[in-house]
């Protein structure tokens, strides 16, 4: 009978013989159990969820180490190679050994076989835990409660058997209240420990000093950043091509598809750099070859055959001042419609006003000029019916050459956004440099009107320069460099706006010359201008085209702007003035 019941019993194991877990008994039987075994039980739980803690702060070692040894792979790769997101990598490594300690924990929850187990190797009870506990479930007759009214004296092997398994578990129960509660306390692994000791070491240097694949990543962001912007920016180009655009022949139309299929090339592969300029360069070159380089000069003659039509229209000196080609037509047409009521002799004067702009109609359209060159014809030969008909084809030639000048600007406005969208892109994917010594240039000195002469004899002198565009006969800028890198403010007259009042000023003759934009500013051809001394002693008068610095800054700044887009130059030109304006500023 003691060799079958010693057969049931746990065997130690020798070698790699597999662990006999037994099994809780309440798992598998049924009904109330002895109250030795609910002892056993009872006193198991506690050594149970020490055990637990234990394996957690094993499992907890393990997982630190895993942690700091992934860190500091991630950050050594990352010295080597530019991971953008390794920051993202590097706070998602701990929050991944977490996750991973937490099932481990779940997984290392301990049985009550198991601790059973624990408690006789630790406690050396000599498997008398782990014997209860598999007897309990080897002879269920024996698990529940003892019968009161079972005859103590032997009557046969099964109820000895029942019998042995009751005393061997009061001697477990009794050998469990020897065990000290804090049998399981945490260890420390030390393996684990010294791996996160030694990966920490090394790690700290690797986070804490600055790694030189920062600048390779800045600089790949800031590439992608400038390409959305630019993209954007394409996008409104676009826009405002697709309000202006006619149908869909108009040259604007065809340029914003092609712009939105641009935008979406840059989104879709903002990194790609070398791509990206190549195809921004490609728009930029292909709207360049339809460009007409002589537009302005083009609209400025456009805008003077307006001006001088209208008032030959109308015999009013100020029609049409600022030259709207679609004013002339207009006033055309009323010419047309009067013609019956013209004497020859106002026929003729017509004719010949009109004659004396056929230079400047061939200037601005070739269509214009033929239909100009008509209309006299016929005004001066009397011919209403041959008069009417050319001045309808003048009217349409007005406005078909304003269409042409106006697409040629939006043209070039694009050509000059896309130019500053390559320059801004190349400057994305430029590296950083340190300050480097900057260089300005000074503009060059043109001819400067004369100053009135001083006295009461009011002599007054005229500068031999051209006066009659507006602007300079300088061969070019000039280049120097100033004190300060930049361009070193106004010449002669003009003066930052913070010297003494008298020298506060510019000389802007507005109401001679026109303001910066007026069509007006931009005509006349200039000449030799002649000077008279005048003599006498006293206070001279005042010069009234002396203006305020600060007032007339920004209605130059903005017509240098407004030139500047309707105008494909080149970068380094388009830099130079806007540096030039921005030295004059007088809020700097």
């Amino acid at each position: 009978m003691i060799r079958r019941i010693a057969a049931r019993l746990p065997r130690r194991r020798t070698g790699s013989e597999p662990i006999h877990v037994p099994l809780d008994p309440r798992l598998v039987i049924a009904g109330p159990l002895d109250p030795a075994l609910e002892q056993i039980r009872a006193q198991l739980r506690p050594h149970a969820r020490r055990l637990w803690l234990r394996r957690i702060g094993r499992r907890a070692w393990a997982a630190l180490a895993s942690v700091v040894i992934a860190e500091l792979a991630l950050w050594t790769l990352a010295r080597f190679v530019p991971i953008e997101q390794a920051p993202v990598a590097g706070a998602a490594i701990p929050v991944v050994g977490l996750l991973g300690l937490l099932v481990a924990a779940v997984a290392c929850r301990p049985s009550l076989g198991e601790a059973a187990l624990a408690v006789d190797a630790e406690g050396r009870l000599g498997d008398r835990v782990t014997s209860a506990l598999a007897l309990a479930a080897s002879v269920p007759s024996a698990a529940g409660p003892a019968d009161p009214e079972e005859d103590p004296a032997p009557a046969d092997d099964l109820i000895e058997q029942r019998r042995f398994v009751r005393r061997q578990r009061l001697d477990a129960v009794a050998a469990l209240r020897t065990v000290p509660p804090a049998l399981f306390r945490p260890r420390l692994s030390r393996r684990p420990a010294v791996a996160s000791l030694l990966a920490a070491i090394v790690l700290a240097p690797m986070v804490l000093l600055p790694n030189p694949q920062d600048i390779a990543i800045a600089q790949a962001r800031q590439v992608r950043e400038e390409a959305n912007r630019q993209a954007e920016r394409i996008d409104e180009i676009a826009k405002e091509l697709e309000g202006k655009g006619a149908d869909l022949e108009d040259p604007r139309t065809q340029l914003a598809r092609e712009l939105r299929e641009l935008a979406r090339q840059l989104r879709d592969r903002p990194g790609d750099l070398d791509v990206n300029l190549a195809r921004v360069g490609s728009v930029e070159s292909r709207v360049r070859s339809q460009l007409d380089p002589a537009n302005e000069q083009r609209a400025s003659a456009l805008t003077s055959l307006s001006r001088s039509l209208s008032r030959a229209s109308t015999g009013r000196s100020d029609a049409n001042r600022d030259g709207d080609p679609k004013q002339a037509a207009r006033d055309l047409a009323d010419v047309r419609d009067k013609l019956d009521q013209l004497t020859p002799e106002q026929m003729r004067d017509l004719a010949r006003q009109l004659a004396e702009q056929q230079t400047t109609a061939s200037q601005a359209d070739g269509a214009a000029g033929q239909a100009l060159r008509d209309a006299a014809a016929s005004l001066g030969q009397g011919d209403a019916a041959g008069a009417r008909e050319a001045l309808d084809r003048l009217g349409e030639a007005l406005g078909n050459a304003d269409r042409r000048v106006d697409v040629s600007r939006d043209l070039a406005a694009a050509a000059s956004r896309l130019q500053d969208a390559r320059r801004n892109l190349a400057d994305a994917g430029r590296p950083a440099t340190g300050n480097q010594g900057q260089t300005g240039s000074q503009p060059g000195q043109s001819g400067q009107p004369g100053n009135q002469g001083q006295g009461q004899g009011q002599g007054q002198g005229q500068g031999g320069g051209s006066l009659g565009g507006g602007g300079s006969n300088a061969q070019h800028l000039g280049s120097g460099t100033s004190g300060a890198g930049r361009p070193a403010g106004p010449v002669n007259g003009n003066r930052p706006a913070n010297e003494a009042d008298e020298l506060n000023t510019v000389f802007a003759p507005f109401d001679r010359f026109g303001r910066p934009g007026d069509p007006s500013y931009v005509a006349g051809t200039g000449g030799d201008g002649q000077s008279q001394q005048g003599n006498g002693t006293g206070t001279g008068a005042t010069n009234p085209a002396l203006t305020p610095y600060a007032d007339v800054y920004a209605e130059f700044r903005d017509y240098a702007q407004t030139t500047l887009e309707r105008n494909y130059v080149p970068l380094s030109v388009k830099d130079f003035v806007r540096d030039y304006f921005s030295s004059l500023d007088p809020s700097n």
